[in-house]
């Protein structure tokens, strides 16, 4: 009995130390003694068969010597298996990535803090005429022609072109014109410089329109229209702000070309006229300008001409739908 317990003994200290160094049974390793899940399996089955081998005897080895040969075993397992999943990650080649854009999204007026207006086009061919850069010493004949001819037009006014502008306003409302703002200054590069400096000249403007005439006017055209090779890094900008304080602004859909140099008053009236033949509802531009002689020559031919072919005049307001006539940048 001596000699079994010491071939015993020997065997459990042979069995531990081969379960540190060797794989587990049939190949099976420590690394796979851990199940994939990461849950441990367990080694006692393998080591009662090397405990029993190693006795050399039939007899059944005590469940308190499996129990703590398998204890031993099992220490060693997962601090293997430990060893091996605190191994580093490789390194990555990879640049870290960049950190998201903290600047804040402006996103577009809330609707509840816009004014609303309810708009709409006529289902009538209808044009609106517009004339731009005015008042100047011109502005007063062409009230005349358009009083001659029973047609109202609106008026998208500056600031700098007429050293009677506050008489020329004032005669423009009188004459049952609509009129809205344009620019003071009408100076691209200074006004599309950022949102503050278009509307330190936008508000100056404004403020002269009302002080003239007492109309709190809120309609508006874009020096150049609101697309532009000026505007493109602040238009987006003007735009909200131009909808916050219950703007809406007209571009144009037929261009009499009046401000190209050379142009007769036959080829005005010609650009002018097909223009309006390809749309029902026309928002036709001109310009007021004091060197505008040809504009004022060829437009009593203009609206006689229209009024022969049935079509209505009108002048733009917060209630015209302003869609058709913006442009698309």
């Amino acid at each position: 009995m001596a000699l079994i317990s010491v071939s015993l003994a020997v065997g459990l200290m042979f069995c531990t130390v081969s379960a540190m160094k060797t794989p587990l049974d049939d190949g099976v390793s420590a690394k796979q003694a851990v199940s994939s899940s990461g849950s441990f399996r367990p080694a006692s089955s393998f080591l009662s068969r090397k405990v029993s081998s190693a006795a050399g005897s039939s007899k059944p080895v005590s469940s308190s010597a499996v129990s703590s040969a398998a204890a031993v075993s099992s220490r060693a397992v997962v601090s293997s298996a430990a060893a091996s999943s605190a191994k580093p990650a490789p390194s990555s080649s990879k640049r870290p990535a960049k950190p998201a854009s903290t600047k804040p999204v402006e996103e577009d007026p809330d609707p509840s803090e816009t004014p609303s207006y309810q708009t709409s086009l006529p289902k009538e061919k209808t044009v609106y005429l517009t004339f731009d850069d005015g008042p100047s010493s011109l502005t007063k004949p062409l009230l005349d022609i358009l009083d001659q001819y029973q047609v109202k037009a609106t008026f998208f006014v500056v600031g700098v072109n007429d050293k009677n502008e506050t008489r020329d306003l004032q005669e423009i409302v009188k004459r049952g014109q609509a009129i809205g703002v344009h620019s003071w200054t009408h100076n691209y590069r200074q006004i599309y410089a950022s949102e503050e400096a278009f509307f330190a000249d936008f508000d100056r403007m404004h403020k002269a329109i009302l002080d003239a005439t007492g109309v709190d006017t809120k309609i508006c055209r874009f020096p150049g229209g609101s697309v532009n090779s000026f505007n493109a890094k602040t238009r987006r900008e003007i735009i909200m702000g131009l909808k916050r304080r219950g703007y809406v602004y007209f571009d144009w859909n037929v261009c009499s070309e009046d401000a190209a140099k050379a142009k007769t008053p036959e080829e005005i009236y010609q650009y002018a006229l097909n223009g309006v033949h390809q749309h029902r509802v026309s928002v036709v531009l001109f310009h007021n300008t004091a060197a505008k002689q040809a504009t004022l020559q060829q437009l009593p031919r203009f609206l006689s001409t229209l009024k022969s072919e049935g079509y209505k005049f009108a002048v733009l307001d917060t209630s015209v739908d302003n869609s058709p006539f913006i442009f698309k940048g």
